[in-house]
């Protein structure tokens, strides 16, 4: 099934336009949608989303490619393209194709500059946070290096540390230290590399900064390729890890091997050596899927999230502590929802982390001490399908979890209730991450 089968609408690409008060409804209204009064806080805050299938958005009756304005960063490229959406809390949409595989932004603390992060291709790019506007733009650490697809800011902004791959190859003579990734030490607005250091496993990803920023919480995938080169399904995983790492001297601190063989470690959220939450990510064929789903008796569709002839199955997500073995979170028959493990971000005001999982609709609340699982919401039954990114607002009172092709929704902290007021419906074209500002 294509994916712009799921397109409902462009959502007034490349223009801002009010999505505030929009309510789903079979029929379509005539009313005008009633402002919601937000904020001072809330009015200025913006969440960006950088989106996949920039070949499915259109402006004008062409490709967004095509759009002089919303495409004026690429001029002669013709490698990958995204679509980058910033939508504020007032329902203000702005959009801009830069020239990246872009995963996640990342914005620096003063507003000053973003870094759409490229993964599994050679460019990071920097860009204006309001006009979204290209600054800068720079390859991977070395030749045959991959982008990690995260990255974070040190020193007030100035400074950005990105997630980076060493080239596919597979290993030889057990050697796993010539395939360990690397973190690069970038100046913010103009992404001029000035060092970096290992992360001391295969195939970063995720990346967060803890105790004041003095340590960096690194998601290893270790994925191997096979004797040809390719990713097999089931995955063939060595070290999969997550590692601790000094900023200042870039020593490992800390390691954690899961020891599983075919299951990824992709994503982090972190509140300090004692509070670093693990998603964990397992493949599988069409005949995983048969034996994985049997017991379903209701009527699903297909997995938009994922790829044709891959499922993906339940892996555990994980509760690491500094002199710890990882803990599994959840009961069996909550681990048999985390399939597709994808965002999580870390409440420190109510030691909560948050979690979400697309391919079983599911966003999962776990206690910060415990572990345990406090929440466990099919966020199918408010509307929203795939909820892939995650992120605390800045008012310190929400955060917004997105639909994979479209939605933004707004949830309170801490109770967890959605606030449908606050609720956005714009059409993102796919995504993984997202970021408020």
């Amino acid at each position: 099934m294509k994916r712009r089968t799921f397109l409902s609408a462009a959502a007034g690409a490349g223009v801002t336009a009010p999505l505030m008060g929009c309510t789903p409804s079979a029929q379509p209204s005539q009313q005008t949608p009633t402002p919601v009064e937000l904020t001072r806080a809330q009015s200025d805050i913006s969440v960006y989303v950088p989106g996949y299938m920039t070949d499915d958005a259109r402006a004008r009756g062409k490709p967004v490619t095509d759009h002089r304005r919303l495409a004026r960063a690429l001029g002669q490229n013709d490698g990958p393209a995204r679509l980058l959406t910033r939508i504020g809390l007032d329902g203000a949409l702005t959009q801009a194709v830069l020239p990246v595989m872009a995963h996640q932004v990342a914005v620096a603390p003063d507003r000053s500059v973003g870094i759409l992060c490229g993964f599994e291709a050679r460019d990071q790019v920097a860009f204006d946070p309001v006009t979204l506007d290209m600054v800068a733009q720079s390859p991977a650490f070395a030749e045959g290096w991959r982008g990690g697809g995260h990255a974070v800011f040190i020193d007030n902004g100035r400074t950005t540390l990105v997630s980076e791959r060493a080239p596919r190859r597979s290993v030889r003579g057990g050697n796993l230290a010539a395939q360990y990734g690397r973190i690069t030490i970038r100046d913010s607005d103009t992404l001029k590399l000035r060092g970096s250091y290992s992360t001391h496993g295969i195939d970063p990803h995720d990346i967060r900064l803890i105790e004041d920023d003095r340590y960096l919480v690194v998601a290893n995938y270790g994925s191997l390729p096979d004797a040809g080169g390719y990713l097999s399904v089931p995955r063939q995983v060595s070290e999969a890890c997550v590692t601790v790492i000094e900023v200042a001297s870039g020593k490992l601190v800390d390691k954690w091997v899961t020891g599983r063989g075919d299951t990824e470690l992709r994503h982090l959220a972190a509140g300090g050596r004692d509070r670093i939450f693990a998603i964990q990510a397992r493949l599988g064929d069409e005949t995983a899927e048969i034996q994985a789903m049997r017991g379903h008796t209701a009527v699903y569709g297909p997995d938009i999230t994922s790829e044709p002839g891959i499922t993906y199955l339940s892996a555990q997500t994980l509760k690491i502590a500094k002199g710890q073995r990882p803990k599994a979170m959840g009961s069996a028959a909550e681990t048999a929802q985390m399939r597709h493990g994808l965002s999580i971000a870390y409440d420190a005001t109510h030691d909560q982390a948050i979690a979400t999982y697309p391919s079983a609709h599911r966003l999962m609340v776990f206690d910060g001490a415990s572990g345990a699982v406090l929440q466990d919401i099919d966020t199918r039954a408010s509307g929203l399908r795939y909820p892939c990114g995650v992120t605390l607002l800045p008012d310190g009172r929400h955060y917004a979890v997105t639909g994979y092709w479209e939605n933004l929704f707004v949830y309170e902290r801490n109770t967890h209730r959605l606030v449908r007021e606050l609720c956005l419906y714009p059409v993102f074209f796919g995504h993984s991450h997202i970021t408020a500002a």
